[in-house]
């Protein structure tokens, strides 16, 4: 066996060493008719790489080269015939900047090194680039980025951005040199250097999520993305356009990092209403809502002025950097809208736009109710312990509720006990909400109609729109309407070194009211029989009075809704005018000057005409009627209609000049302006009241309003109600500013403002009359960085901001103020003093410091940005208590500061980009409030009775928190609310309230949320595209509405929680729901509505909207007349998806449920 396997064993050796030796010389012969082989090529005008190519076919060589050199590098032409490689690669490379190394079997092309003669000789050679940048349409592209690149493709010094035409220059630019044109969303060309470029299109990058806006304008400048240093937020027209709304602002929520609509849940005088804020609020009793500027300068009117139809774009600017150039009024954020205008070198095109807007009808069972049988056995229950007696014994006649007139009617034999019964059966088989649906409520519509016309030459461009809009109200007779109308001129002349431009923007509102009052009615009222006929109820006196009235007073006293329906008509008309005009003088390369200016006023007038036919006219007039001895009536009040009208004018001039300089060169660009601004605004408002009015022919009847009359009712002495009312207001302003813009290398970036602010508002001493705000800005591109090229990374920026905002209060004044009015028992004219003299009053800072991280990965398919910010309220103006011996009781002083930090994150991506597309947008924005400082320690009691519209300030608290009592549940015996006193479970009330302290409450935390965001995807096939908007709000508290006992022990209606009481003892292991104490106990229901027990988490995540659209593609809409198409359909409030609590029905809507609307539309270019 042994013998057998070294045998084998050698040989195979022998067989390996024969192997290798015949191997070797195969390869020695093939390399040797490598270099023997001979290259034949006959090629013209070919690319470089091409021809490489055929070489290493032909000799087996390998090539290394830059893609980039062979890109730029020139076609080739050559002709030659069985040469050798090192022959062949010479003729190519010998009149070229390229060389070549042989290295074995492997060709490396590079760069020739320059002479220090070539490198002089291209600085002599240098020639001026001019160019300009459009899209495919012809549009011009403004912030397209120019950069310069040397033969071998990298980057050098120079670079440029297109202005507003699309136009750039560039001096000193090597012959040699290459041109890289770029904008967000469409793919970069390259092109060789000449001195008149001409026109360079860029197209769309279909693999690229278009970025919302390239460039922001801060009202003072455009400014591209790519070098701001401040935190932005751009709002394109195809987001705008997504929502549909007559509100521009509407269309802002849920889709803008940072900005929150607040809906202020913890106030029952206003659940609803909501209120704008970006990042938090810095102030305490100011205006918390941030400046609006509207092309350029600040606007004064009302945001329902503008129709979103006529908005191009909208930037938010939220921190220093971004916003201090706005001084005193940016504290709380910048909302700048640019609206739409015409371009040069565009042919006429024509959009239309129509959509209408159906809206669910109100749901008035939406809030939860006890059973109208609870309050009947309720207010029964009530009569028999006797609570209605001084009311319906009571000389004054104050209204009483139907059914305990029953019982009284009963008791003095006026109807029998059958009647009784069928009026207490009647009551509990009725409920006014039924009715009111029945014949005051119906579905509302909104409806808007727009038309935009826009073109231009080379040296004319215009726009001119007109838009309808109408509102059909969810009460019968109750409509709005708007028709807006605006236009925008500008020309180019001399040469184009100077630019003008004028516009004109009006609006003309029209609203209408006319349904009647039923807020203050009973809960089982009817308003018309089982056959429709209208019934009257009752309303403001007793209705024994009321019918012992008949026959004596001239006119009916009854009160029937239905009959009130469109009878008095309350009416406001709005004219909302503002022209502009816009001046740009080109003074020479790099530097111009601007001038705005803007004259904005606003005309309204209202009524409201009370016929003698309504209740209105007919309560007042028989209210003061005097029955003599024999009968006879006088009318102080003169039998006609009551007209009530109102008359408003505001109006302001502003005016702004401003120096520009803008410069790029080689490595280094700036961006410099200065100038100053003024600004005046006024208005006036007066109403005025006729009395005895005839609509027929205007006339009206004088009145005696400084005697006092007997009311018939009350028996009280009273004035006729003067109508009439003047008031006006007079602001001025005055302002320097300047702004520093450096870059370097495109990728470094320096930015510093200053600002100076002065108003007749503030401060008597000189240096308190105006204030200084500043701001600096830095940033780094770091993927232009040589260490960071990748293809995985594509963006890369570092932002960092430091600097002072401002705020102002209209309503405080360093000066004494006074209020004229008359003496109530002398009748002569007194003034009454409303403020005392502050001299030491001072503007409200900010300080912002925010940091920036901007990103984009894997070809921009997934991009977003990561900022953290710091805000400090600095002298913030607030409430303080005086002593009494000053005459006041408070005052308005700089009191308060406050702290706020938090995060906004945008992540952007393209999940799939084949034929089918998914979008999805993401931002999750959080903040954090304190308050720093304050000169008055709140008490428990004033934390705990928090309501939205006037915080209470704690100091390491936010400024809007939820503090409550601590809740023991519920005493076995009785079912009253515990509370704790000296660490023991209490029903001790006033104890209770008298022993909390800001330590022994509780505190929950922000009643505000303080992380919020939205989600969106948007997936695309062909022109079909179905986008799905989510949005969240977490971190806060609200207090529930729940069952109020004093107002059920009053005979009023209320919550549901009273079917849920504690009712005998071991209802407490089931419920917290207090017992009914059967009387009215203001410490008890106090302390249980502002126990622990009401207040729940309002974290909740909602369906807020979806959009389907269908739009036309363009190989569809060469064949048709449009140039786009576009018809959608979109669905807004849809619901809940999850919510933290479930004793509410949804955390943002306690009274009123968010209305569901569906709405059709469609858009079109001609």
């Amino acid at each position: 066996m042994y013998n057998f396997n070294t045998s084998f064993i050698h040989k195979i050796w022998l067989i390996m060493r024969l192997t290798t030796v015949i191997l070797m010389a195969v390869i020695m012969q093939v390399s040797a008719s490598g270099f023997a082989q001979k290259i034949s090529l006959h090629k013209a005008n070919v690319p470089l790489k091409v021809i490489l190519k055929e070489i290493r076919l032909q000799s087996g060589y390998d090539f290394v080269y830059d893609v980039a050199i062979l890109k730029n590098a020139n076609p080739v032409t050559i002709n030659v015939k069985e040469v050798s490689i090192t022959e062949a690669l010479d003729e190519i490379f010998n009149s070229r900047s390229l060389t070549y190394v042989i290295n074995k079997k492997t060709v490396t092309v590079r760069e020739k090194e320059r002479s220090f003669f070539e490198n002089l000789l291209s600085r002599i050679q240098a020639i001026d680039v001019k160019g300009k940048v459009t899209d495919s349409l012809g549009t011009p592209l403004a912030g397209a980025s120019i950069r310069v690149l040397d033969a071998a493709g990298k980057r050098l010094g120079g670079q440029a951005q297109t202005g507003s035409d699309g136009e750039f220059s560039l001096k000193n630019i090597p012959e040699d040199a290459m041109l890289e044109v770029s904008y967000i969303g469409y793919l970069t060309r390259k092109i060789p250097v000449k001195e008149d470029i001409g026109i360079v299109v860029l197209k769309v990058n279909p693999g690229k999520l278009a970025e919302v806006e390239v460039t922001y304008n801060t009202g003072y400048q455009e400014l591209p993305k790519e070098r701001a240093t401040g935190s932005f937020v751009g709002i394109n027209q195809e987001l705008i356009d997504r929502r549909v709304s007559t509100n521009i602002i509407d269309r802002l929520q849920d889709v803008t990092p940072g900005l929150i609509f607040n809906r202020d849940l913890s106030s029952f005088a206003n659940p609803n209403g909501e209120s704008m804020s970006i990042r938090g609020t810095a102030t305490l009793i100011s205006s918390s809502q941030p400046l609006i500027v509207v092309d350029n300068l600040a606007y004064d009117g009302t945001l329902s002025s503008i129709n979103p139809n006529d908005v191009e774009s909208i930037t938010v600017l939220k921190d220093a950097a971004a916003a201090s150039i706005w001084g005193a009024r940016a504290g709380n954020g910048v909302v700048v809208i640019t609206t739409k205008k015409g371009k040069y070198n565009q042919g006429a095109i024509v959009n239309l736009t129509s959509n209408i807007t159906l809206n669910q009808k109100p749901d008035l069972f939406y809030y939860p109710t006890m059973s109208i049988n609870s309050l009947i056995d309720k207010q029964i229950d009530l009569y028999n312990k006797g609570y209605f007696n001084s009311q319906l014994t009571n000389i004054r006649n104050p209204l009483v509720n139907p059914l305990a007139e029953a019982y009284y009617a009963f008791k003095q034999g006026r109807i029998t006990q059958q009647e009784l019964d069928e009026r207490i059966l009647t009551f509990r088989n009725s409920d006014l909400r039924l009715d009111r649906e029945k014949y005051l409520t119906r579905s509302s519509m909104n409806q808007q109609y727009a038309l935009n016309v826009v073109g231009g030459t080379q040296k004319y461009s215009y726009q001119v729109s007109a838009g309808w809009d109408k509102n059909q109200g969810s009460q019968f007779a109750t409509d709005n309407s708007r028709i807006t109308m605006s236009t925008k001129q500008n020309w180019k002349v001399f040469n184009d070194r100077l630019q003008l431009g004028i516009g004109a923007y009006l609006v003309r509102s029209n609203s209408y009211q006319a349904a009647p009052n039923v807020s203050n009615l009973s809960p089982y009222d009817r308003l018309a029989d089982e056959y429709g006929n209208p019934l009257p109820v009752y309303r403001d006196y007793s209705v024994r009075f009321k019918e012992g009235m008949i026959g004596k007073v001239a006119l009916d006293w009854n009160y029937v809704p239905l009959e009130e329906i469109g009878l008095s008509p309350s009416e406001y008309r709005s004219n909302d005018l503002r022209l502009f005009t816009e001046i740009n003088y080109k003074l020479f390369d790099g530097l111009d000057f601007s001038t705005n200016y803007q004259y904005w006023t606003n005309r309204g007038n209202g009524s409201v005409h009370n016929p003698v036919e309504s209740y209105e006219a007919r309560n007042r007039i028989n209210s003061l009627t005097e029955i003599l001895s024999n009968g006879s009536l006088v009318h102080h009040v003169p039998i006609g209609g009551i007209l009530e009208q109102n008359f408003s004018n505001a109006l302001s001039h502003n005016l702004r000049g401003q120096l520009n300089y803008k410069r790029d060169w080689e490595a280094h660009s700036f961006n410099v302006f200065t100038g100053g601004e003024i600004k005046d605004y006024k208005s006036e408002s007066s109403e005025v009241g006729s009395y005895g009015y005839n609509h027929e022919n205007g006339t009206s009847a004088p009145v005696d309003y400084l005697t006092r009359r007997i009311n018939l009712a009350t028996g009280r002495a009273t004035n006729i109600p003067f109508l009439d009312k003047f008031n006006g207001i007079n602001n001025r302003y005055v302002s320097y500013f300047g702004n520093f813009g450096y870059g370097y290398k495109g990728r470094y970036l320096l930015n510093a403002s200053a600002r100076r602010d002065a108003s007749n508002l503030f401060g008597v001493n000189p240096n308190q009359k105006g204030v200084p705000l500043w701001s600096a800005g830095l940033g780094w591109i770091m993927s232009e960085e040589a260490f960071l090229t990748s293809d995985f990374v594509n963006l890369i920026k570092l932002r960092l901001s430091y600097g002072y905002n401002g705020n102002t209060n209209l309503n405080a004044t360093a000066l004494t103020t006074a209020r004229s009015q008359q003496n109530f028992f002398t009748q002569l004219p007194v003034l009454g003093i409303l403020t005392p003299p502050n001299p030491e009053l001072r503007w409200e800072r900010i300080k912002i410091t925010n940091a920036g991280l901007d990103f984009a990965i894997l070809k921009s398919r997934i991009f977003g940005s990561v900022e953290y910010y710091e805000k400090l309220g600095l002298d913030l103006l607030g409430e303080t208590p005086m002593f009494p011996s000053s005459g006041f009781t408070s005052a308005t002083l700089n009191y308060a500061s406050t702290h706020t930090k938090g995060w906004d994150i945008v992540l952007n991506s393209i999940n799939s980009n084949g034929k089918v597309r998914w979008e999805t947008s993401l931002f999750l924005s959080t903040v954090e409030e304190k308050v720093r400082a304050i000169k008055n320690n709140p008490t428990a009691t004033q934390l705990i009775s928090y309501t939205p519209d006037l915080p209470t300030p704690a100091i390491g608290k936010p400024l809007f928190s939820i503090f409550s009592f601590p809740f023991a549940g519920l005493d076995p015996g009785n079912g009253a609310p515990l509370g704790v006193v000296d660490g023991k479970a209490s029903s001790d009330y006033a104890a209770i309230y008298n022993e909390a302290t800001p330590e022994n409450i509780i505190f929950h935390g922000s009643g505000r949320p303080t992380k919020f965001g939205a989600i969106r995807n948007t997936v695309s096939f062909k022109g079909w595209s179905l986008s799905a908007n989510i949005s969240y709000r977490l971190g806060y508290y609200f207090r529930r509405p729940t069952v109020m006992f004093d107002e059920v022990n009053r005979g009023a209606f209320s919550h549901a929680d009273y079917e849920r009481r504690w009712q005998k003892p071991g209802d407490e292991l089931r419920t917290q729901i207090p017992s009914d104490p059967g009387v009215v106990d203001a410490y008890r229901t106090g302390f249980y509505l502002s126990s622990n027990a009401t207040v729940e988490k309002g974290d909740h995540i909602r369906l807020q909207d979806v959009r389907l659209s269908y739009q036309l593609t363009q190989k569809g809409a060469k064949r048709s007349v449009f140039k786009s198409f576009e018809t959608y359909c979109y669905f807004n409030n849809l619901g809940i998806i999850w919510k933290a609590s479930d004793k509410v029905k949804d955390p943002d809507y306690l009274l009123n449920r968010s209305v569901f609307s569906a709405s059709i539309g469609l858009r079109a270019s001609l």
